[in-house]
């Protein structure tokens, strides 16, 4: 079961944000993908149902949100953040 990295499109500054947790599912993408698309007809995960439940911050403005947006929380594979941690 890969872990899957959390990042959210922040609605007061329009960035993306990492929401520094991870979370392990067995049938997700194979690419960065929103919640929303990644199980658009089928049924989520509990464990992906629980990020409704978690705060992100803004790292611009300071505020914090819930991530309740299915459209703009997305799921991040091992795949895409090992190759951007590499040689940097």
């Amino acid at each position: 079961m890969p872990p899957y990295e959390i990042s959210v499109q922040c609605s007061d500054c329009g960035h993306e944000h990492p929401v520094l947790i991870k979370i392990h599912l067995d049938d997700g993408p194979d690419h960065k993908q929103s919640v929303a698309e990644s199980f658009h007809g089928r049924s989520m995960p509990p464990q992906v149902m629980a990020l409704k439940n978690i705060r992100a911050l803004c790292r611009r403005t300071g505020k914090s949100f819930y991530l309740e947006n299915d459209d703009k929380v997305f799921l991040v594979p091992p795949s895409a953040f090992k190759r951007n941690s590499g040689n940097g």
